[in-house]
């Protein structure tokens, strides 16, 4: 035949109000005794203890006795072997005994569908829990005694104190990974309830632990919950009340209790799964926080490598400050100053002109001495464009125009440079807000597991969030330059300027070098230096060209229309000396012309070039600055890593070691639970609870009699049955 058992704790459950509503869940093994059974047929086996104490008006055991009960449902035999006390060990049941033999009542069944078999015997253990109660009249200590009929403020302190603790090592996560042992306290987990009723001589009532309530005949009920296990509760629990009274008396009290699993029972697995749930958040944190803290201080290395670009980028904006305001600025303004005068000289020569034509019509005397001269002219004249002074002019415009063209790709590199440093910046304050939301993150995730804290550490956990919180403006602030996301972001702002007014500067110097950007209608420096070399030219192949072609050779005539021609044909009449008169005058015009540009591209040139001196220092102070913030980048990344991202990973390793010891310490409860919840244990196959009953005596003066304490007891302990045998069906 097969036998089963089942899990119920009915009787616990009607004898202590505070345990209605858990017998569905999972009970307590046996676990302070031993026991065997078997048997023949479908026979169910169910184990409850009621453990009765009474306790003097101060809490001291007077007299302490079980109640044990064995229900069996089902068909056939069974043979159980049960723990119990057996001191004063009677049958409730019936007059006849039962066999016990080392301490195990033995009996041997025969069931069809419902029996029961129920002992009560003395108590001979300690209980779990141990009870002090302190009296005090208008503040003054006493006796409970001396209570009884005296009038004034009534204050009574209870205290309970779980006394199952011992120390025992437990182990956990570490927060690397490593499994670390830890020695704690461990207690078997007990949770109960006391409740007294206050007479209606008792007035305002108080109590800042009880709930109040009134008990329908003008008293009042107080009802105070313990929870005696940490780390969800304490070891021991400490409240109380206060009341004015006349005509004291010291009311009696009811304290029930019961062990449990914190792991499973409904009431704190919530918590216990918090306690789990924040050890592997530790862990979690501790990992998130090194590889943060590795990112920032590849970041601080990113960090000196720009500072050591941005030192370099400096120097060399400074030298081109200085090269294009100490030597090109002040050369161009020169050139433009000489261009000046020789536009103003021509002017002049063609104003001059109708005065000359006039004087040669009076000179007529003198052509012969013109003759000779404008020979000497003419041999003299096509020597022009090898004067020394011209091939210098000319080469020092052409050494102009090939060192625009080299400053124009200068300026482009550095423009290119300085745009690709800003969008580096960019990323860099992008990358660090970035780094501050996952911090953020962090934060609020460690936020969440405030409320499941014991309270003794919230001032150090505030304290570590705060600090974490702190160092997140330092990675998201983008509008201080003192953070890192700031100072990135202004190092940013400053190198984009720096690049706009190196357009500027590139722009000044070739308006065609950035198409889309430069104003190409606007004067740049490469083309007023051509336009000035053009001029040059020009100047010099018009005067030989026109001279030469004016003074005409020996044998020209008034045909030829130059002026050797025409003072050989003077005589031939004045129209053809006016002829070459118009002809100079012409020549003088084109010349007149030609200095003009080149006058116009002088002053684009010395123009252009101050615009880029002024960029180039503007670019100088910029760099300038930029490398001066960028020390605080550095040192900033390396702050971050001392002050805030170690010291997360060691927050996360302290949260890691707290949480996780406390969890191995509700473990370890859960487990004590299961091997020593029961007061002796119950047969091996039956699950069975215990559950502990404890009268706290008042004093009124009159006294009470021991039997009728025991007909209560009895009257309890019975209905307790019968409502146990009704949840065992149901849950059945």
């Amino acid at each position: 035949m097969r036998r089963s058992t089942t899990t119920a704790a009915a009787a616990a459950v009607v004898l202590i109000p505070l345990l209605v509503g858990t017998a569905g869940s999972p009970a307590l093994a046996a676990g302070s005794g031993s026991g065997s059974g078997s048997g023949s047929g479908d026979v169910t086996v169910t184990n409850t203890e009621t453990v009765q104490a009474r306790l003097s008006a101060t809490g001291a055991v007077q007299e302490a006795r079980v109640y044990d009960q064995l229900a069996f449902t089902g068909h056939g035999s069974a043979t159980v072997e049960n723990p119990v006390s057996t001191k004063g060990l009677r049958n409730l049941d019936g007059f006849g005994g039962y066999r016990v033999v080392d301490g195990r009542l033995v009996a041997t069944v025969d069931v069809d569908g419902e029996r029961r078999a129920r002992t009560v015997s003395t108590y001979d253990r300690d209980l779990p829990l141990a009870v002090e109660v302190e009296y005090t009249l208008d503040g003054e200590p006493v006796q409970p005694g001396a209570v009884v009929g005296r009038s004034g403020t009534l204050g009574v302190h209870y205290t309970v104190t779980n006394t199952t603790g011992k120390t025992q090592d437990v182990t956990y996560d570490d927060g690397t990974g490593s499994e670390a042992t830890a020695s704690a306290e461990t207690v078997v987990p007990m949770i109960g309830q006391l409740v007294t009723v206050l007479p209606s001589t008792f007035t305002d009532v108080r109590s800042d632990e009880a709930g109040l309530a009134g008990d329908g005949r003008g008293g009042t009920r107080l009802q105070f919950q313990m929870t005696l296990f940490p780390p969800i509760g304490s070891a021991t629990a400490e409240f109380g009340y206060t009341a004015q009274v006349r005509g004291a008396v010291v009311p009696p009290a009811t304290l029930t209790s019961m062990p449990v699993s914190p792991l499973d029972y409904p009431s704190f697995k919530g918590g216990a799964e918090s306690y789990r749930s924040g050890a592997q958040k530790g862990v979690d944190l501790t990992a998130g926080a090194t590889q943060i803290d590795d990112s920032v201080l590849q970041l601080h290395d990113g960090a000196a490598q720009l500072l050591a670009g941005l030192l370099q980028l400096r120097d060399g904006a400074a030298e081109l400050s200085a090269g294009l305001n100490d030597s090109a600025a002040p050369g161009a303004a020169r050139l433009a100053a000489g261009a000046e005068q020789l536009d103003q000289g021509l002017a002049q020569a063609r104003a001059k002109a109708p005065q000359l034509l006039d004087g040669l019509a009076q000179v007529d005397s003198g052509l012969a001495l013109v003759d000779a001269g404008l020979v000497k002219m003419y041999g003299e004249i096509g020597a022009l464009d090898q004067d020394p002074k011209v091939k210098e002019l000319q080469a020092g415009i052409t050494k102009l125009r090939t060192a625009a063209a080299t400053l124009t790709g200068a300026v482009h590199q550095v423009r290119t440079g300085v745009a690709g440093a800003a969008t580096s910046a960019t990323k860099l304050s992008s990358g660090a807000v970035a780094l501050g939301g996952q911090l953020q993150d962090a934060v609020t995730g460690l936020g969440g597991l405030r409320a499941g804290m014991n309270p003794a550490l919230l001032p150090q956990y505030d304290y570590v969030v705060a600090q974490l919180s702190a160092g997140v403006p330092v990675l998201t602030d983008t509008t201080n330059p003192a953070t890192i996301a700031g100072g990135a972001s202004a190092l940013a702002s400053g190198l984009a300027t720096a690049a706009g007014t190196l357009a500027m500067i590139e722009c000044g110097l070739d308006s065609t070098s950035i198409p889309g950007t430069c104003d190409t209608s606007r004067p740049d420096v490469v083309h007023g230096l051509a336009a000035v070399d053009a001029g040059v030219s020009q100047l010099i192949s018009g005067v030989i060209t026109k001279v030469r072609a004016g003074v005409g050779d020996a044998d020209d005539t008034r045909a030829d229309n130059t002026l050797r021609g025409g003072v050989h044909s003077l005589q031939a009449g004045m129209d053809q000396l006016s002829a070459g008169g118009g002809t100079l005058a012409s020549g003088l015009a084109q010349l007149g012309a030609g200095a003009s540009r080149l006058d116009d591209g002088a002053d684009e040139l010395s123009a252009g070039i101050a615009r880029a001196a002024e960029g180039s220092r503007a670019l100088s102070d910029g760099l300038g600055s930029a490398s001066e913030g960028a020390p605080k980048l550095v040192d900033g990344t390396q702050q971050l890593s001392d002050e805030g991202t170690s010291q997360v990973v060691a927050s996360g390793q302290a949260t890691a070691e707290d949480f996780g010891v406390k969890y191995a310490v509700l473990a370890a409860g859960a487990e004590r639970a299961q091997s020593e919840g029961m007061a002796y244990g119950a047969p091996d196959g039956a699950v069975g609870a215990t559950a502990y009953s404890i009268e706290i005596a008042g004093v009124d003066g009159a006294g009470a009699t021991n039997i009728g304490r025991l007909v209560a007891a009895i009257a309890l302990f019975a209905g307790g049955i019968g409502v146990a045998t009704l949840a065992r069906r149901r849950m059945s």
